[in-house]
């Protein structure tokens, strides 16, 4: 039975997600880690925003983001909420990005990064290497959480414009209808995997109860700790350029996550280990 070697990419909007991200890295990767090692699987975590290192005036982002999911095209794990998120222009992306993916040209300007994951985890762009263009295989299992909005009424006005797209003034609606279509997008490629079998998509939704007792400034900080922790990154002058970013109404957090009628962790975990045990079933015999 050979060692495997497996890593979670997890991606999704940035500053609405600290509860789930956190819960994630606690209460989900550690229980995984050791069960994946009783099976011989090297079990590794990813957070694709997480690990852009660079700021938006490197224009390397986008870049970076698909060659992180390209690193292991394995898992994509995405929760989604009901904010669209940072929409890059041509201003953001550099040339090396179009070259090594041409087929953003047609995107660039109209579509959230968050979008753009998705896609290529799903729907790939193409990818030139070494001047040879390849044709990518989609993610072999993406699984989908999206968010139920029951908390928004506990929401100050401040948080409301990080945790929807309350914010945009005009833009608001177009950028409600542009999350549907991406859902819609996830939708009806699952359709397509379900007849084939090849590639798995699974799609449920979830919900948090909103607890006002929590700082969502200390959750983020508790997650970069242990992201720093797990992955050996020095995220120093990476926390600091998100903290000025961030909602300055720190006032609560979403926790107590389920789904299904279930806690949230253990749908995750059985969502993983069978999507594990599909991949690679000699090492669960």
């Amino acid at each position: 039975m050979a060692k495997q070697h497996v890593t979670l990419m997890i991606t999704s909007t940035f500053y609405d997600m600290f509860g789930e991200y956190y819960y994630f890295i606690k209460e989900v990767f550690p229980y995984l880690k050791e069960y994946c090692e009783k099976h011989d699987i090297a079990l590794y975590y990813r957070d694709v925003a997480f690990s852009l290192l660079n700021d938006y005036t490197d224009k390397s982002i986008i870049l970076d983001d698909f060659r992180s999911i390209d690193f292991d095209r394995t898992f994509f794990i995405c929760f989604r909420g009901h904010k669209l998120g940072w929409k890059p222009n041509y201003m953001n992306v550099n040339e090396l990005t179009i070259e090594e993916y041409p087929e953003l040209v047609k995107f660039v300007g109209n579509v959230s990064i968050t979008e753009l994951a998705i896609m290529h985890a799903i729907v790939p762009f193409d990818k030139y290497d070494h001047d040879v263009l390849q044709k990518l295989n989609p993610v072999k299992h993406s699984l989908f959480y999206f968010r139920d909005n029951g908390f928004f009424d506990n929401l100050s006005k401040t948080q409301l414009m990080f945790f929807t797209n309350m914010g945009d003034d005009d833009n608001k609606k177009v950028h409600d209808m542009e999350i549907a279509k991406a859902k819609d997008l996830v939708l009806e490629t699952k359709n397509e995997f379900d007849k084939k079998g090849d590639f798995e998509i699974q799609v449920r939704n979830y919900k948090g109860r909103w607890n006002k007792d929590l700082d969502m400034h200390e959750i983020f900080l508790k997650y970069s700790q242990e992201y720093a922790e797990i992955t050996n990154m020095n995220l120093d002058m990476f926390i600091e350029t998100h903290e000025n970013n961030m909602c300055y109404d720190y006032s609560g957090c979403l926790d107590a996550f389920e789904c299904d009628g279930k806690e949230l962790r253990d749908v995750l975990i059985d969502d993983i280990i069978r999507s594990l045990k599909e991949e690679f079933p000699e090492n669960f015999e």
